[in-house]
């Protein structure tokens, strides 16, 4: 398989943790597959789910007939168009997720200075603070009330009163509550999508129908200003 960290053809000896049993399908079970990879050496976990089958006299289980398995180590982008976004967004974003598991603060830190990063350059933004700066976001024409939703949330997720570091040193470490650094990953996983991925998209589609109109003599889609 490749390497999800160096993205190098690796063949992978993998290890095996105890099954654990499905109360609701004694015979089904999901197993952890642990091994590092050949070429860079760092850990690569998956899960797998299907029937559990013996594989030793003192009751040891192992996972055989994959029904599904899924890397949950290392956690990458969900995008894939990730080439859209610029790396400048893009390093901070998959660093945030790289020590989620490791250290939600750290990664709630990175996402929230990424998160006003995105307010001032895209949008031009610029308060002296994030939640005066969300503020402004969601008092924008133009908008989808989802996005808007889930960037407010960000404050009170973020107790922001109760953590004013959060709100002025957005990069500092503090502490978080708990799936405070998911929700932010995820709202800036929206952000992307709204100002990266779904413009240059349309902006694709629209060159392709323009060729096809071009073939059979009609005039180009109009511009919007």
């Amino acid at each position: 398989m490749i390497c999800p960290h160096c993205s190098t053809v690796v063949k992978f000896e993998w290890y095996c943790s105890d099954s654990f049993e499905i109360e609701e399908e004694y015979d089904i079970g999901k197993q952890l597959f642990y091994s590092a990879c050949l070429n860079c050496s760092k850990l690569v976990v998956i899960l797998k789910k299907g029937e559990l089958e013996e594989i030793d006299i003192i009751g040891g289980l192992r996972v055989r007939n994959v029904e599904w398995e899924k890397i949950i180590y290392p956690k990458k982008s969900n995008f894939q168009n990730s080439q859209d976004i610029p790396d400048l967004y893009l390093e901070d974003y998959e660093e945030a997720i790289k020590v989620l598991s490791a250290s939600p603060k750290a990664s709630a830190a990175l996402s929230r200075r990424l998160l006003q990063s995105l307010l001032r350059d895209k949008f031009d933004i610029k308060e002296k603070t994030l939640a005066q700066e969300i503020q402004k976001f969601i008092e924008k024409e133009g908008i989808p009330s989802h996005l808007t939703d889930a960037i407010d949330a960000v404050r009170n997720i973020g107790n922001f009163a109760a953590h004013p570091t959060k709100n002025k040193n957005t990069g500092e470490i503090v502490p978080v509550k708990n799936g405070e650094a998911e929700w932010l990953i995820e709202v800036i996983e929206a952000l992307f999508d709204f100002v990266f991925i779904q413009p240059i998209k349309l902006e694709r589609r629209r060159k392709e129908l323009n060729i096809k109109l071009n073939e059979i003599g009609k005039p180009p889609m109009k511009e919007k200003k």
